[in-house]
């Protein structure tokens, strides 16, 4: 079997186009181009969106702080130092206590994903680059 398909290929003598290699890598690193630009864009969608989206949600992280009355417990801490020493385990709870957690999980987030975004666009931005000296090498 093995010697029939070894004269077969003798006699058929195929032999591929040369820049048929060429064109196929080619091809490759363009549809990975394609594919990075993709993520880039989205990426810098969801990090655009992330950033815009901070400015309310710091707006609502401060009005909240300040209605909270987490000012006026922090003030104590710089205003009577006698007091500060006897009762600092009751304004560190009380300090606990006026933490609007649900607005600062939102800041906290949308910075993480911020930042997250922007990690990854950087790291697309260099993978362009070498996809592009790819190109250059053909």
């Amino acid at each position: 079997m093995q010697e029939k398909l070894t004269r077969i290929f003798k006699e058929a003598k195929y032999e591929p186009d040369a820049k048929l290699a060429s064109s196929v890598w080619q091809k490759i690193v363009m549809k990975e181009r394609s594919k990075d630009l993709v993520k880039l864009w989205s990426f810098s969608f969801v990090g655009f969106l992330s950033l815009v989206g901070l400015i309310p949600t710091l707006e609502e992280l401060f009005n909240d702080l300040a209605h909270s009355g987490f000012y006026e417990y922090f003030s104590l801490i710089f205003s009577d130092g006698g007091s500060l020493v006897n009762y600092w385990k009751e304004l560190l709870l009380s300090l606990a206590e006026s933490l609007p957690v649900v607005s600062i999980i939102f800041t906290l987030s949308l910075f993480f994903i911020c930042f997250l975004s922007l990690k990854y666009i950087v790291k697309q931005i260099g993978k362009n680059q070498l996809t592009n000296s790819l190109i250059l090498t053909l």
